[in-house]
This record gives C-alpha cells, structure tokens and sequence, in this order.
C-alpha cells in the first residue's frame, strides 16, 4: 500500500469522477474497518463534497474548463480522513488533524513516509561514500578538511618507513582514515562493492 499511494505523488485529477475512482483504489487496498454504519468504507462523489464542505479536505483552486483538478495533497487528505475515521477520531479532531498539513506530514500520518525516507538515505549514502571512493585525485572541501597523522610502517626489507595518513570527516561523528599508500578502486564495480561493504559497516550503529 505504502507504494501505491507513494506512486501517486506529482499526480493531477481532473474532475470529482476521477478523483473519487482513484481514492476509492487505494482505500480498497488499505482495507480499513468502518465499524460505524454511517460511515462508508469506500467515499463516494457525494461524500467527497461533504469533506470539502467540511473542510476536510482543501478545496482545489485549478480548474480545467468546468472541472476541478485535485492533487496530491488533496488525496493524502482523503486518505487521512478515511484512516482517522476507522480509528473512531470525530470530524472535529479530525479537521484539526488535517487541516493545514502538508504533504509530507499527512503521508507521515498514513505511515507511508517511513520506508521512503529511509531507501532515500541510504541511496544517498551509497552514492556519497561511491564519490569518495571513485578512482580520481582526493579533493576535499572546507567541510571535509583532512588533518594528516604519521606513523612509522615497516617495509619488506625490515627498514622503518613513515605513511602518512588523511582524515576525512564525512559528517560529524563519521571519520575516514585513508593512507598515503592505499590504492582507490579503478573500476565502477569494485567503488560500489567497497561502498556497500562501508554501508553495512555504519548500519550497525543504527
């Protein structure tokens, strides 16, 4: 379900038939109990007018010739009021629930924001620590300045040799050590692995 509504973000509704007709979709996947016999599972157009009425749901301001265009948000709003409705909330909590909202706070309210926001993170992450991984010469701005550490190392022929090490704070809390001798991936495939190797390392700490 959490998909199917997400899949509807950006989408324009010309007209009260088409409006109704999609949010009677989603609704008949969300599968939600009316226990209360003057409440319909599943809003008809007239029930519809009744929430705009009501103020449950914010009136659409385009039109396209004669009809109205609902949007986004008008469909949270639907969806809102029909969840908090089988929950047994009263118009009046549930105007002051809605009204106002935003489209990010509404899909909050439905629990469909959740696992979106998360995907998007950690495509963000994965994305980030894949550019620092890249085969190409270290850049580093001011918000990653790195502080250099020495320490002596021992080569193959028992000799003392000094590496020479860079710190790089990714974000507060999050360091990257790299030293002067380590050799970055040279191909795509092998950032992405070492990414995703990093990745699973710092879920840990969730």
């Amino acid at each position: 379900m959490t998909q199917r509504v997400l899949n509807e973000r950006g989408k324009r509704y010309v007209g009260l038939p088409e409006f109704a007709r999609i949010g009677a979709q989603i609704l008949a996947e969300m599968d939600l109990e009316q226990h209360r016999g003057t409440v319909t599972t599943v809003p008809d157009e007239r029930t519809i007018r009744f929430y705009l009425a009501e103020g449950l749901i914010q009136a659409p301001e385009e039109k396209q010739g004669t009809a109205s265009v609902f949007g986004y948000l008008n469909l949270l709003q639907l969806l809102t009021v029909k969840k908090l409705q089988a929950e047994h909330l009263p118009i009046r909590k549930i105007r002051e629930l809605v009204d106002g909202k935003s489209e990010e706070e509404l899909e909050t309210l439905l629990g469909v924001s959740g696992a979106s926001r998360k995907k998007s993170r950690e495509s963000d992450a994965k994305d980030y620590l894949e550019s620092l991984l890249a085969p190409a010469a270290p850049r580093f701005t001011a918000a990653a300045r790195p502080s250099q550490q020495h320490a002596p190392d021992v080569d193959m022929a028992g000799e003392a040799t000094e590496q020479s090490w860079q710190r790089v704070e990714i974000e507060p809390g999050l360091e990257l050590h790299i030293r002067s001798d380590y050799t970055p991936p040279t191909t795509s495939a092998k950032s992405k692995t070492l990414a995703e190797r990093i990745r699973s390392l710092i879920s840990r700490w969730k």
